[in-house]
Formats: C-alpha cells, sequence, structure tokens
C-alpha cells in the first residue's frame, strides 16, 4: 500500500540507485522513479529538466550525452555522505529494482510535446531488450498522449495517469489510454472525487503524502497506495 517516491526522496538523493534501496530497505514493494532521455538517446532517471537542482552540474538533460551526465555528483547536494552517487541509467535501474524483487511505478517524465514518441519507444524498447517483467511494472505519466502510445505498443503494462486537476470531464478524457491507475495530489482529493474513480474501475493512488498520520483518512475514502518519500514512517 505504500510506494517509495523518487526511491526514498526523504532518506537518500532522489531517483538514485542508493535511494531505491533505502525505499526497499523501509519495506516498501513498490518504488517510483522518473525517466526522460538524455541527448543521445539514453532513458536516465531524473525528474528535473535540467541537472542544475540534484547535481553539480548545469544544463538541460535533453542537451547532455550520458557520458556527460555521468561524470556528475548526484548525491552531495544531498548530504555529503552521498557524494559519488550518479545519475543511474534505466537499465542500472530496472537491475536495481530485480535484485530487490521491488515493482515499479515508472513515470515518463515529459517537459515537451515533441519528447513523447521519441521516449515512449526508448523505454519499450528497454523493457524489450531487458526483458524486464511485465508484472513487476507500471507506465505512469500526466501525458494522456504519453499513456495512449503506451497502451497501443505495449497493451500488456499497466498504465497509470498522474493529475493534479480533477474535473468532471477527467474520467472520460483519459479512457483512450484504458488506465489501470489513477495517481492524484493529496491536497485535492475529496470522498467525492474518489467515489467517482473507484466507481470507475481504476486503481486509486495519491501523491506524495509524508504525514503517516493522514493515512487512514486516505484509506477510509478508498485509497490503495500512498506515494511518499518517506516510506519508513509509514
Amino acid at each position: 500500500m505504500i510506494t517509495g517516491h523518487r526511491g526514498a526522496a526523504a532518506l537518500a538523493p532522489e531517483n538514485t540507485l542508493i535511494s531505491i534501496k533505502k525505499a526497499a530497505e523501509a519495506g516498501v514493494s513498490w518504488v517510483e522513479i522518473d525517466t526522460q532521455l538524455s541527448a543521445d538517446g539514453i532513458p536516465v532517471v531524473i525528474h528535473d529538466e535540467t541537472v542544475n537542482r540534484c547535481t553539480n552540474g548545469k544544463g538541460k538533460i535533453a542537451d547532455l550525452n550520458l557520458a556527460e551526465l555521468k561524470t556528475l555528483d548526484a548525491g552531495s547536494w544531498f548530504n555529503p555522505d552521498f557524494t559519488g552517487e550518479h545519475i543511474p541509467t534505466l537499465a542500472e535501474a530496472f537491475d536495481t529494482c530485480l535484485a530487490l524483487d521491488l515493482t515499479l511505478n515508472l513515470e515518463l517524465k515529459i517537459h515537451h510535446a515533441e519528447q513523447i514518441e521519441p521516449l515512449v519507444n526508448a523505454v519499450i524498447d528497454l523493457v524489450k531488450k531487458t526483458k524486464f517483467p511485465i508484472n513487476k511494472l507500471l507506465f505512469s505519466s500526466f501525458q494522456k498522449r504519453a499513456l495512449e502510445l503506451c497502451q497501443q505498443k505495449m497493451p500488456e503494462v499497466r498504465r497509470g495517469f498522474i493529475c493534479e486537476v480533477w474535473n468532471g470531464y477527467s474520467l472520460t478524457s483519459i479512457a483512450a489510454s484504458q488506465p489501470y491507475s489513477v495517481h492524484i495530489d493529496h491536497h485535492i482529493l475529496t470522498p467525492t472525487i474518489a467515489k467517482d474513480i473507484k466507481d470507475a474501475g481504476y486503481v486509486l493512488k495519491i501523491w506524495t503524502l509524508n504525514n503517516e498520520k493522514k493515512a487512514q483518512s486516505f484509506f477510509d475514502m478508498g485509497v490503495d497506495s500512498i506515494i511518499t518519500d518517506a516510506p519508513d514512517k509509514f
């Protein structure tokens, strides 16, 4: 019922292999990480459009090739104890999740519309190449088009729609991608919205709840999974 957000973002530098390991140590069976493409088309694990916040470097991920990204320190910004952590490739994250028996909620991080198809294609190619277990994987995205492409190209992998806005058209608008789950900002979830999502047959996940004292009230609404930076608290 608990998913570690960006690994375990309160315990280690987000979206690194050590963060994934910290989530597993906290006892979760699910982790969420973000992926986007380097300049040379390699899926890497990082959230922002740039490396500025979470490394000692500067620049857009889309402008830096894998070799350049791998020279960056992605750990010391969080704590000097993590100096030397690197931006992982998605392939490395796959290996780590398999070794730790974790199920992966993989967010396809889209910063511009033209990135959608190349990213979806590269991720699906990697899933096929590595033979990552389908039952251990869920594709998620804010971008409906990305989920629709995933549904067309690899329908056997579950899909989750991420949202921070919900209105009367939301359920209709996501139908084309045939999602497995809806991942909604916990700040906007109400009992009515939760009931609508559950009545439509979707698994309901919330992000990013870090106050464990509020967990029960969300489970009472019908929430199936809490995505949190601090899985150890839960």
